[in-house]
C-alpha cells in the first residue's frame, strides 16, 4: 500500500507528468480514431452493398428468362424474406438542353425491391408518403414510361458544403427527359458472325428522385419497370432478368443461406430453363458482403499500414515516460536511499516507479480513449467546423462514396490500444525503476 501512495505521491508532486500524461492521451487519442473512422467506413462500404444488392446476390453468365418462377421458388423458401429480378442495360440520359449523361438502366418490380432493398427509403418525396412506392405520378400517361432518376444525375452537389438543393431539385419529378438504349444481337447463332445493334430512344417521365447517399449510386442509375424495359430491349423471352437480388429472413445468416440459393437456382436452371450443367456452373452465387470483400480487403490493408505508421510515431511516448521518469530517480535518489535503509527491498523500490508508469498510462489512455470517442461521434460537425472557420472541405461525397463520414465508434480496437498505451508506459516506467531498484543506500546517505 506504501508503494502505491508514494507513486500517486510523485503523480501529483512532479509536474512535469503531466507531459507524459498529455502525450500517452494524444497517443492513444490518434490511434483510436484512426481505426474507429477507417472500420466504419468499411462497415458503411459492406452495409451500403447490402442496402442496394440485398444480402445474396445470384448472377448467371446470361440473361434467363422465368425469373418470376424462380422468385417465387426463393420467396417460398423459409431462409428468405424475398427476392427480386432486375433486368439491367446501359445507356444514355438525355435531360434536356444539351445534358446527356451515361447510365446504368435497371428495370425492377418495385414492390418486391422495396421489401430486398428498402427502396421507397431513397425515393425523396415517396418515402415520407403513405403506402407502397409507386412508379406513377399525377396526369401519367401510358405512352410515357415513368422512371426514378438518381439524384446526381439531375445536379451536383454545393462545391462548398457538397450539399444538393432538395427544393430545387425536387421541380423535376413530373419533366420528360429521354433514354437511349439498345441490344446486340447476332445474325446467326454463330457466335463468331457479325452482330447488329439495335438501339432504341424511349420518352421517360420523372416520377420521384433517388438518393441513397452513395455518391456512385446516385449519379448513374436510373429506375424503370422491368416489363416496360423488357418491351424496350424487344427481347424474345418471357420475364427477362439478368440478376436475382435476395434478402435473408430474420435471424438467418446470408453465409449460410448461399447453399439454399444454389441448390434453387441449380433445380431451376436445370428443370426451367433446360441449361447444361457446366453453363449452370458459371453462375456467380455470392453474399453483397463477399462481392465487395475485394475492396475492402485492400481498404483493410491500408487501415494496417496506417495504424502501424501511426503506432511507430506513438512510440515516442515510451522513449518521453523513460526521460521524465529517469529524472525524477535521479532526483529522488535519497528518498529511495532512505526507504530501502529501514528495510525496504530494491522490488520495492523498483514497483514505485512500475505502479507510477502504469497510473500515467491508465490516466492517459483514459484520457485518449475520451477523445477518440468524442472526436469520432463529432467527426461530421467538425468538419463542417473547419468548412465554415478555414474554407477547407476534407470530405466529399464524390470521392468518398458516402454524403457523410462514417462515424461509428470502434471498441474493439479502443480497448486493445488502451490496453497498449498502458504497457507502453510501464515498458518507458521500467528502465528507472531498475535504476532505483539499484540504489545504494550507504553510498547514497554516507554524509548524511
Amino acid at each position: 500500500m506504501l508503494k502505491f501512495f508514494l507513486a500517486l505521491r510523485y503523480l501529483k508532486k512532479k509536474k512535469i507528468v503531466l507531459l507524459s500524461i498529455v502525450a500517452v492521451a494524444l497517443s492513444t487519442a490518434l490511434l483510436v480514431t484512426v481505426a474507429s473512422l477507417f472500420t466504419a467506413f468499411i462497415s458503411a462500404v459492406e452495409s451500403g452493398a447490402s442496402d442496394y444488392l440485398g444480402d445474396i446476390i445470384i448472377q448467371p453468365p446470361d440473361r434467363f428468362a422465368d425469373s418470376n418462377v424462380l422468385v417465387e421458388k426463393l420467396n417460398a423458401d423459409k431462409n428468405f424474406f424475398a427476392a427480386t429480378a432486375i433486368l439491367s442495360t446501359n445507356g444514355l440520359i438525355h435531360l434536356g438542353g444539351g445534358n446527356v449523361k451515361a447510365v446504368s438502366i435497371w428495370g425492377i418490380d418495385i414492390q418486391s425491391r422495396d421489401k430486398v432493398a428498402g427502396l421507397k427509403a431513397n425515393l425523396l418525396t415517396q418515402k415520407s408518403a403513405i403506402g407502397e412506392p409507386t412508379f406513377a405520378i399525377n396526369g401519367d400517361n401510358s405512352d410515357v414510361m415513368p422512371a426514378f432518376v438518381g439524384i446526381g444525375l439531375i445536379a451536383e452537389p454545393n462545391t462548398l458544403t457538397d450539399e444538393y438543393n432538395f427544393s430545387a431539385i425536387k421541380l423535376n419529378i413530373g419533366n420528360n427527359a429521354v433514354i437511349t438504349t439498345g441490344s446486340i444481337e447476332n445474325r446467326d447463332s454463330d457466335l463468331s458472325s457479325a452482330s447488329m445493334l439495335h438501339s432504341k430512344s424511349v420518352k421517360i417521365k420523372i416520377a420521384d428522385i433517388l438518393f441513397t447517399s452513395v455518391y456512385e449510386l446516385d449519379e448513374r442509375f436510373v429506375f424503370v419497370p422491368i416489363d416496360r424495359l423488357a418491351d424496350v430491349l424487344a427481347l424474345d423471352i418471357k420475364k427477362p432478368a439478368d440478376v436475382v437480388h435476395i434478402k435473408c429472413a430474420a435471424g438467418v445468416n446470408p453465409d449460410d443461406a448461399v447453399a439454399a440459393v444454389t441448390q434453387i437456382w441449380t433445380q431451376f436452371a436445370e428443370k426451367t430453363l433446360d441449361w447444361e450443367r457446366f453453363y449452370i456452373a458459371d453462375t456467380e452465387i455470392m453474399t453483397a458482403v463477399a462481392k465487395q470483400s475485394e475492396y475492402t480487403t485492400e481498404l483493410r490493408k491500408q487501415m494496417g499500414v496506417l495504424l502501424v505508421v501511426f503506432g511507430i510515431i506513438s512510440a515516442g511516448v515510451i522513449v518521453l515516460v523513460f526521460c521524465i521518469f529517469y529524472m525524477i530517480v535521479s532526483g529522488k535518489q535519497k528518498d529511495l536511499a532512505v526507504i530501502k535503509s529501514i528495510g525496504g527491498s530494491s522490488l520495492s523500490a523498483a514497483s514505485i516507479f512500475l505502479i507510477f508508469g502504469l497510473l500515467v498510462g491508465l490516466i492517459g489512455a483514459s484520457a485518449g480513449l475520451g477523445i477518440g470517442y468524442v472526436i469520432t461521434h463529432n467527426v461530421n460537425a467538425i468538419e463542417k467546423w473547419i468548412q465554415t472557420a478555414l474554407g477547407l472541405k476534407l470530405w466529399s461525397s464524390s470521392i468518398y462514396m458516402f454524403s457523410k463520414i462514417p462515424d461509428k465508434f470502434n471498441w474493439y480496437w479502443a480497448w486493445r490500444f488502451f490496453a497498449a498505451a498502458a504497457l507502453s508506459s510501464v515498458i518507458g516506467a521500467l528502465v528507472p525503476a531498475i535504476s532505483a531498484a539499484r540504489t545504494a543506500p550507504a553510498k547514497i546517505l554516507r554524509y548524511e
